[in-house]
């Protein structure tokens, strides 16, 4: 293999990133590059102008020290940021950016604590761009179901609080207790697809139910673990598998 030269900032064969810090650089080195970026996405050149007395196809240049563009003919302000997660921010595009690449490509996942250091920002700034940006990244994409892909989805819901301490749970009563006190995550996940995961009221039937056809395509298999409320679930798809737990394999329906 040949030796890697140290002006390259491309990711070398054996990594799985897709975009490096260099690289990153390289497409955004400023404000200036994040709002050509917008521009061109939400206004590329030869676009009708979107003032009703010119609708002209135009180009749209940029205004100095300003985040705006104006249209060549008529003098019509786009503006990128508006409509977008970055409208009134006085934060750099760049620093907004970033913070996107850290909380997508970070597996462990990332705080608005750690954020706050890494871009270099005031702590309520970092938390305010931290949940606009989560906001975005758990937004499901009605127009791409799971089950598209390979139409196996897995599904499982949980109890998120912590386990009971020893001795806290003694009866019926105690145990329904305890899960009524916790919140309870519903997640699908489709094989060699993309995930959604959503908060739930409770784990009964039509809950769950209701969320998995919002999500999952009707064509699908499902899977899912011998809860009861999964039977009224799997009725609505194509197939439906159960995980025995005790005996570690499947079960059809």
């Amino acid at each position: 293999m040949a030796a890697r030269k140290r002006t390259s900032n491309d990711a070398t064969l054996c990594s799985d990133s897709e975009m490096t810090f260099g690289q990153f650089m390289q497409v955004f080195p400023d404000h200036n590059a994040c709002l050509e970026y917008l521009k061109d996405r939400f206004y590329p050149d030869h676009m009708d102008c979107p003032n009703q007395s010119c609708r002209r196809s135009t180009r749209f240049h940029k205004i100095a020290d300003r985040s705006a563009y104006s249209c060549q003919y008529c003098g019509h302000h786009v503006y990128p940021t508006a409509g977008t997660i970055f409208h009134k921010s006085t934060t750099s595009l760049q620093l907004w950016f970033w913070a996107i690449y850290l909380m997508s490509s970070t597996r462990c996942g990332i705080s608005a604590k750690q954020l706050e250091r890494e871009i270099g920002v005031s702590y309520p700034t970092a938390h305010r761009m931290f949940k606009l940006i989560r906001s975005l990244l758990s937004d499901a994409d009605p127009a791409n179901p799971l089950g598209s892909v390979t139409g196996k989805v897995e599904m499982d819901e949980t109890l998120v609080g912590g386990k009971p301490r020893a001795g806290e749970v003694k009866g019926k009563k105690d145990v329904r207790r305890f899960v009524e006190e916790k919140d309870k995550v519903f997640g699908m996940v489709e094989r060699g697809g993309q995930i959604r995961a959503v908060v739930i009221p409770n784990r009964t039937a039509d809950t769950l139910k209701a969320h998995a056809v919002t999500h999952v395509l009707p064509e699908s298999t499902v899977f899912t673990d011998e809860f009861k409320s999964y039977h009224k679930v799997g009725k609505e798809f194509r197939s439906h598998r159960r995980i025995k737990h005790k005996h570690k394999h499947l079960r059809r329906r």
